[in-house]
């Protein structure tokens, strides 16, 4: 049991590193990647949510690290879908690129069309805040996901969206996260968490530094992936973001209120360690 956990932490976290190391820096994030090679040619072809400049980009980043912005959208998001997809065949079928497609980071491809709708419009409206805030804010990435076709309650969906934020007045980066209620006809938001990693239970001596929703139970819990170090008191501020000592999940459910409650312990691993929580053992046999 303890090796089955160890190995999906690890699996879990093989991409999430890369995702918040991303974020942590403030760089774009990538809804589709393509990389694409002939010859000592490479080429990443990329759909950005949010763009640097629009709801969405479609750009080419070249050897030299030049960027060019091929198409984008203002109002929908799957116009850059569709183009990045377009481009990549045509790299392949007109140019002869061989193209491979890079793991998804934030799971908007993996949304139904209303879905996406939803999206786009709570990310327009976010943007629009952070635009017109005294201390303006920009929507720097997002992770997103979505309950089962096949949940308990067939008459709503439940869409959770992690937004980082980035203040480039000051450097400071942090992420709230909607848990949307959909109906079909209309949605609503139930809840807005601020900082997500500060709602992540924990044993004493550990910090959690990063939270990642992960996805959706088919009754609407969320599933979390967790990045934590162990606490130096002699130098506190040494810990940091994608430089982390453990890795872990839980999964937590919103209420009514607008609290979050605890469905599973917070199991983490610490592979350099000699223990890790709820029992897990780092040196076990």
């Amino acid at each position: 049991m303890r090796k089955l956990f160890e190995q999906s932490v690890r699996t879990m976290f093989a991409h999430t590193i890369v995702f918040l190391g991303l974020y942590t820096f403030a760089q774009p994030l990538f809804a589709l990647e393509f990389e694409c090679e002939v010859g000592a040619d490479k080429r990443f072809i990329r759909m950005e949510i949010p763009g640097v400049e629009h709801l969405c980009e479609v750009s080419v980043t070249y050897a030299n690290k030049e960027r060019k912005v091929m198409w984008y959208a203002d109002n929908g998001s799957n116009f850059c879908s569709e183009k990045t997809e377009e481009l990549r065949s045509k790299y392949e079928t007109q140019w002869n690129f061989l193209c491979k497609q890079w793991p998804d980071h934030d799971g908007v491809d993996m949304l139904n069309p209303r879905q996406r709708s939803i999206l786009d419009s709570e990310l327009k409206a976010l943007m629009s805040q952070g635009q017109n805030a005294p201390t303006p804010f920009l929507v720097q990435g997002l992770k997103v996901a979505a309950s089962p076709t096949n949940q308990t309650d067939n008459d709503s969906e439940l869409l959770v969206v992690q937004f980082f934020l980035h203040v480039p007045a000051t450097g400071v980066a942090s992420d709230v996260t909607y848990v949307i209620r959909d109906k079909g006809v209309s949605w609503h938001t139930l809840t807005k968490i601020e900082t997500l990693a500060q709602h992540i239970d924990t044993d004493e001596g550990y910090v959690v530094d990063s939270a990642l929703i992960s996805g959706v139970t088919s009754n609407g819990a969320l599933k979390v992936i967790t990045a934590l170090n162990a606490i130096d008191s002699s130098n506190v501020t040494a810990i940091s973001a994608g430089n982390s000592d453990c890795y872990g999940n839980q999964v937590l459910a919103p209420t009514d209120n607008g609290n979050l409650v605890a469905r599973t312990p917070h199991r983490y691993y610490c592979p350099n360690m000699v223990d890790a929580a709820d029992g897990v053992d780092a040196d076990a046999g």
